[in-house]
């Protein structure tokens, strides 16, 4: 958490830097670094948050506060107004994408949190404002900012009454059920004014024997899990290449290219609705920007990436194809991506409740599949929204992470979730992927061509982009599970789970490891496990003729499958794939 703390901190510096800015031009600053060696007894002040039975342990981001002003309330408040009011003249201010909140960027160097808390203390003591928050920093070490709403799930059964006054012990009243399109779900509205109070009244909340879970209705970053590197890459390399290291996507396309009736969510920050080469269906936003899940700014733009892999339309004469190129993907815009002064940050910013809706629209409106291609601090709401909807037959897909470490990300990390991490194109795990302990499967995820936002929007100049991250790796799983329910939509998320893990081509050492999880993902393998109707020695799609599709999936093998029982285009069982079997197909051509 430390090291992340650290590059977040220093990233904000940078941005100011770049843009021209001055943290401490024209501020009165004289009370801004006070030293704060007898605050709490010489011992730093710890900030706890409360996930499920445990309390999570948050740090401080120093170099900048949070404030809230309504903007429903009455009041003619001015966030500018109460700095200036509090010693903080000419503060640099950034509204959240948030409605009503703003990141305040502090004076002083170096920065500290002494300093931090008491400009929050400053200005929640001028009560100008609806709320004040110090910056705090989750078990990812992203930010997360309070807010005064509170997500409570009580036990079942529990009589109204008495969930009101539960509540009611804490100044919090109710302001809506079944909140996120999640059964049970609470939210409360606090009488909290600033981010410490408000941590308070969630651990005490989520005490309480008659709760199950509760917490902040917190704004929370989350790390986009891809970056893009040479937008003149030309090869798709995850899809075939010479080598044998890709998903035998010819081989599957040989059965389906999917079925148009199978849906998957890229929960993300918005996939332009109308790309030229994207197949895809209206979607659904519910960060209060974009349209019918549609980007909603010009950082916008990892969503779009990350739809490509699944569903970049085939055979229509332009761009690529995702390896899922017949399936729809949909959107759901869970997520702003934050821009700074002019400058895309490359994180995402949300709210439990967003996320929580995102997931459970997903589940209600049929969808079969879900990809989450982000990681942040973890949610008891967030969680439990993946838990419930799984155990409903929804399949979740997350991104492991790209901090090349020996542990996943969370969601990834959850056990209703499978992680996925990326390889290179030697079919090696490539250098920033996260791995360790619950990882699921790996597939292609350096050096990715995929679609970008067109025209001058995006990542490159033009309509593709090439691009690293586990963040497309993890829609390439996603799309090759649409693919084994395109043949057999009866199948459940176990069934679907377990013919990607035995076709996955081991890596590793043999069988699961935590380095590959059970191997590189093959399409062409798990659909051909599915697909078992019995036909005619040559008609190696089963489609009923032989014609140039079977000729394509011999060829994709020539000379590279000896074991008859997994290599059909040996058609006469010699050993080898070789023109004695291209002889045997051309002979029963049509």
């Amino acid at each position: 958490m430390l090291n992340r703390a650290t590059t977040v901190v220093g990233m904000f510096t940078a941005v100011i830097a770049l843009a021209g800015l001055s943290a401490g031009q024209g501020m009165d600053i004289s009370h801004a670094n006070v030293a704060d060696a007898n605050a709490n007894n010489g011992l730093p002040k710890v900030h706890l948050a409360p996930y499920f039975d445990e309390r999570v342990e948050l740090g401080v981001d120093p170099t900048m506060i949070a404030v809230f002003l309504d903007p429903d309330g009455e009041g003619d408040g001015d966030v500018h107004a109460a700095l200036n009011e509090a010693g903080l003249v000419g503060a640099l201010v950034q509204p959240s994408s948030v409605p009503g909140w703003s990141y305040v960027f502090l004076p002083g160097n170096p920065a500290t949190d002494a300093a931090a808390q008491r400009a929050v203390d400053d200005l929640s003591a001028l009560n100008r404002l609806d709320m004040v928050s110090l910056v705090y920093l989750g078990n990812e070490g992203l930010p997360e900012i309070p807010t005064r709403d509170l997500l409570v799930s009580f036990a079942p059964g529990l009589a109204a009454a008495d969930e009101l006054a539960i509540l009611e012990e804490h100044n919090a009243t109710i302001i809506g059920r079944d909140v996120a399109e999640m059964p049970g779900l609470v939210r409360a509205r606090t009488t909290a004014s600033t981010g410490a109070a408000m941590l308070e009244t969630a651990l005490a909340v989520n005490d309480h024997p008659s709760v199950e879970w509760a917490h902040s209705d917190r704004i929370f970053w989350a790390e986009r899990f891809g970056f893009p590197n040479d937008p003149l890459f030309s090869q798709q390399w995850a899809l075939d290449q010479p080598n044998g290291e890709h998903m035998d996507a010819l081989i599957a396309w040989a059965v389906t290219t999917g079925d148009p009736s199978i849906r998957v969510v890229v929960l993300d920050s918005g996939i332009q609705q109308n790309h030229p080469d994207i197949n895809q269906v209206p979607g659904q936003g519910f960060t209060g920007s974009g349209s019918n899940g549609g980007p909603g700014g010009a950082c916008d733009n990892h969503g779009t990436a990350v739809a490509g892999c699944v569903s970049a339309i085939i055979d229509n004469g332009i761009g690529i194809a995702g390896i899922a190129p017949n399936v729809r993907s949909q959107s759901g815009k869970i997520f702003n991506e934050i821009s700074f002064f002019g400058f895309c940050l490359g994180f995402l910013e949300g709210q439990d409740s967003w996320t929580v809706a995102g997931i459970n629209w997903a589940a209600n409106s049929g969808a079969q599949i879900t990809n989450s291609s982000w990681g942040g601090g973890a949610s008891a709401a967030i969680t439990s929204a993946f838990n419930n909807t799984r155990a409903q037959g929804v399949l979740h897909f997350a991104a492991s992470g790209n901090g090349g470490t020996s542990s996943i990300s969370w969601p990834a990390s959850l056990a209703s979730v499978n992680a996925v991490g990326a390889l290179n194109s030697s079919g090696n795990r490539a250098s920033f992927s996260q791995y360790g302990n619950g990882l699921f499967i790996s597939a292609p995820g350096a050096a990715i061509l995929t679609t970008d936002r067109t025209g001058s929007a995006g990542y490159s100049s033009g309509d593709y982009t090439t691009i690293d991250g586990t963040s497309f790796a993890s829609p390439y799983a996603a799309g090759v599970a649409a693919l084994i329910l395109s043949v057999d939509p009866t199948l459940t998320v176990e069934d679907v789970e377990d013919i990607m893990a035995q076709t996955a081509v081991d890596k590793g050492t043999p069988g699961y490891n935590t380095d590959f999880g059970w191997g590189f993902v093959n399409a062409g393998a798990a659909v051909e496990v599915v697909d078992v109707v019995d036909c005619a020695s040559a008609d190696l799609n089963c489609d009923g003729v032989v014609d140039v599709s079977d000729l394509l999936i011999l060829l994709s093998v020539w000379r590279t499958c000896g074991d008859p029982n997994d290599c059909p285009a040996d058609i006469n069982n010699d050993g080898t794939v070789d023109v004695s079997d291209l002889l045997i197909l051309l002979s029963s051509w049509g």
